[in-house]
Order: C-alpha cells, then sequence, then structure tokens
C-alpha cells in the first residue's frame, strides 16, 4: 500500500494506542498505524457507504479485522466518550473539522490527543484547539504535488499564543524556521504582489478595501520572514 507523504505524517502523529479516523475513506490511515504495530484498535468513520466498503475490503486483505472496525456516520458521532485517545481529521476544510469538533464536545473531552490536517483555515483550527485547551505540541508543513498542508498534534492542555502571526503561520513552525514554511511565506508573498497589481487598477470601493486586507496580511508575512530568518525570534 503506498501512502501520500501527507497521510504518513498524519500517521507518525498518533502516540496513542487507541484511535479513531474520521473521514477514513479507503482506511489507508488506520492500516498504515496497524502495520507500524503500535496501535490496539482504530475505529475508521465515514459518512459515506461506499468508501467504507473499500475500506473494509482494504482491511480484510491486510488481515487488520482484529484491530479495526469501521462506521457509518457524520464526524464523530459514531464514537462514544472514552472509547479512543486519539481522534484524526483529515481531509478537510479546517472550519468543517472545527465544526465536527464542536458536535461533539463530550467525545473530545475524553480524548487525549487530536491529529488533524485542514486543507483551508489552518489558523482558525489553531485559535479554537486553544479555546477548548488543548496545546499544540507538534506541526509539520508538506509540499505535495503543489500544495501547502500542515498536520498538527495538539493534547489536553492550557495554551495561548502572543502575536498574530504565531496563528497565522504557527508558533512552533516559525520557531524552528522550518523550510516548507519558508517556501510558503515566499509563495505567499508573490501571490499578493500579483493581487495587488490587479487591485491598483480598480477604483471601487470592494477593491480598496480588499487591498487593505492584503497590504495588513503583506505586513504579517514581512513579520513572519523576519522570524524565519533572523538569528533569534522576535
Amino acid at each position: 500500500m503506498e501512502l501520500s507523504q501527507r497521510l504518513r505524517v498524519v500517521g507518525d502523529f498518533v502516540t496513542q494506542k487507541t484511535v479513531a479516523d474520521i473521514g477514513t475513506d479507503h482506511a489507508y490511515v488506520p492500516i498504515y498505524l496497524h502495520r507500524k504495530g503500535e496501535v490496539e484498535k482504530v475505529i475508521a468513520c465515514d459518512i459515506n457507504q461506499k468508501p467504507l466498503e473499500k475500506a473494509q475490503q482494504n482491511i480484510k486483505a491486510y488481515h487488520a479485522e482484529n484491530i479495526i472496525t469501521t462506521r457509518l456516520g457524520n464526524g464523530l458521532q459514531p464514537l462514544q466518550p472514552n472509547e479512543v485517545d486519539t481522534i484524526i481529521i483529515s481531509g478537510m476544510g479546517g472550519m468543517l473539522i472545527i465544526e465536527l469538533l464542536e458536535q461533539s464536545q463530550k467525545v473530545i473531552n475524553t480524548t487525549k490527543e487530536l491529529v488533524l490536517c485542514p486543507h483551508l483555515d489552518v489558523p482558525a483550527v489553531r485559535k479554537y484547539l486553544h479555546k477548548i485547551e488543548y496545546c499544540i505540541v507538534e506541526e509539520k508543513m508538506i509540499l505535495e504535488e503543489g500544495i501547502f498542508y500542515t498536520i498538527l498534534r495538539a493534547i489536553k492542555g492550557k495554551q495561548k499564543y502572543n502575536k498574530e502571526i504565531e496563528y497565522l503561520f504557527g508558533k512552533i513552525l516559525l520557531d524552528n524556521k522550518d523550510t516548507v514554511l519558508k517556501q510558503f511565506v515566499s509563495s505567499e508573498k508573490k501571490r499578493l504582489q500579483n493581487i495587488k497589481k490587479q487591485l491598483y487598477d480598480k477604483k471601487t470601493e470592494q477593491s480598496q478595501k480588499r487591498l487593505q486586507e492584503i497590504l495588513q496580511y503583506q505586513k504579517l508575512i514581512e513579520e513572519a520572514e523576519k522570524w524565519l530568518y533572523c538569528a533569534k525570534k522576535l
């Protein structure tokens, strides 16, 4: 079974023995965890029947039926409190991840670890984790097939960042002067330049408002660059 770099990092972030994979699709991550031999139970959940049927076939092919079970349902709703210590949610937008977590607070309150890979709105996910008293203890950014992905691992505990750029780009990634984050910041800088050129030519109220937003974001990009390339943290 060939696993993408993104899914491999997601699997490698798991530190607990009992796991639920939300939106499991074909159960690639649960099977990867089973093959590593570091889990005792994995519940593979999906909202759609057809992917679960394929997941069941894959689980059987890898003789993992004693470790991995499948459940049909939306988000974390197929789970009960105290069933698992790690919850994985990958392959969804950040706002949807937040919505799913919000809907299942009783489950989240009995979970030790969250491994999340939001495709969009990563800063919002960081803020939400702090809101529900989860500490972000590990982050990794990867570039796969031209797309930047951020994978986060969070555990129970109080945490709050002091600066907006820490939520925007990830304090851990900034502190580690992450090479992929440097690529992302450079990419964003170029993207903003192109947007600015288009907006400067327009005189509508909406375009000028958007231009101000871009200029503000550009300042945060510049602040992040200083953090990433200076010898000392700001």
